[in-house]
């Protein structure tokens, strides 16, 4: 008989867990920032690109620009930081990952492929928008549903993760790699709750624009606050029932230990939703004109910090949904601290380079259309 979780590595770890645990957590909301971007940006510059084909909506011709320059960048950011996130979660759950990963292995393997040309559409459009005409606003179109492709892949393999003993009836049944998650009632939400967050941190990024360019081109720079405003709150609003149908899919035994006799995941919770309400209030704020930058300013605080608070509550999810399966964390721990150092200098310098390119992208003169 197969037991459903395999025995830890006879390897001790290469830090302790709660070093690796935060790491885990820094590295995954560095890769959800620009993923958010990548994912809600490309449909808002889908939208804006068609809506600006005849000619009449000079704004929204200027952001479709604005998100063809930047998309290469943000792709790429999300590939790095990405990376590190997967290597983390590969040390601390590999043990259920990879048999996750197995069931749905040609999936899983399939998401390089279509990266890639997701890859080589973002950098066609970023330098040969002029010359595609219509084949362009297909190219955007196509980034988009790439993005939510491999989204939706992976949902697939962490909602897999969480039940080891239907892996193992899975592949003894089908070991070709061929299988999803599909089934779980917890997938469509949760898939669901992650492009609606994009498209209000997407929307959050473009009032981020307009603030930033307010003396370069003060028309746009209203317009696009007001625009951001609109979607973020819309997303946002709407991403509050799908965050609660999330919560209410996931199997009874772990809403009972979730909420049982340890109050803080709820008040996690709590305030995850309340901080990303709070955001959005704040663009509502900026889009009347009343300090449309404090808001702004506002707006991004109140919402990555809202976002760090979900991604809480679902690592609380996960560690919880494991324990009752079974689930046991290694704890044997041999520190390599020169490489960890490394990793931390590498880290930064990775961040301040991101953060760099994206506001010269932004600031540039070049990036009208």
């Amino acid at each position: 008989m197969i037991p459903p979780i395999p025995q830890p590595d006879p390897m001790p770890l290469p830090a302790p867990g709660w070093l690796l645990w935060a790491l885990l957590m820094l590295t995954f909301l560095l890769h959800l920032v620009p993923m958010n971007l990548v994912l809600g940006g490309s449909i808002l510059g889908a939208i804006a690109r068609v809506r600006s084909r005849d000619g009449e909506r000079p704004h929204e011709a200027t952001l479709a620009h604005l998100v063809v320059k930047a998309m290469p960048v943000l792709i790429s950011a999300t590939v790095t930081f990405g990376v590190a996130a997967l290597l983390f979660l590969q040390v601390l759950y590999g043990r259920v990952f990879f048999p996750s990963a197995i069931v749905m292995g040609w999936w899983w393997l399939s998401v390089i492929g279509v990266l890639i040309l997701a890859y080589y559409a973002a950098y066609l459009l970023a330098y040969r928008e002029d010359r595609l005409g219509g084949a362009g606003t297909g190219l955007a179109w196509l980034i988009a549903a790439v993005a939510g492709l491999i989204a939706l892949i992976y949902g697939n393999n962490m909602t897999l993760m969480l039940k080891p003993q239907e892996i193992v009836t899975r592949y003894l049944a089908d070991g070709r790699g061929v299988q999803l998650n599909l089934s779980d009632p917890t997938l469509v939400p949760r898939h669901l709750h992650m492009v609606l967050g994009a498209l209000a941190v997407s929307g959050l990024a473009v009032a981020v624009v307009g603030v930033l360019r307010r003396k370069a081109d003060p028309a746009f720079a209203s317009w696009a606050v007001k625009y951001g405003a609109f979607y973020c709150g819309l997303a946002t609003s709407v991403n509050i029932f799908a965050g609660l149908w999330w919560l209410a899919a996931l199997p009874r035994e772990v809403i009972l230990q979730f909420m049982g006799g340890n109050p803080t995941p709820i008040i996690v919770l709590l305030a995850g939703i309340l901080l990303t309400v709070s955001g959005a209030g704040a663009l509502v704020m900026a889009a009347s004109g009343r300090q449309p930058v404090l808001a702004v300013s506002a707006g991004v605080a109140t919402l990555l910090t809202g976002i760090a608070m979900m991604l809480l509550t679902r690592d609380t999810v996960r560690n919880v949904s494991l324990a009752i399966a079974g689930f046991q964390p290694a704890t044997w721990t041999a520190p390599q601290w020169g490489p960890i150092a490394i990793f931390g200098v590498l880290l930064v310098g990775a961040v301040v380079t991101v953060v760099w390119m994206v506001g010269a992208l932004v600031r540039s003169p070049k990036t009208s259309p």
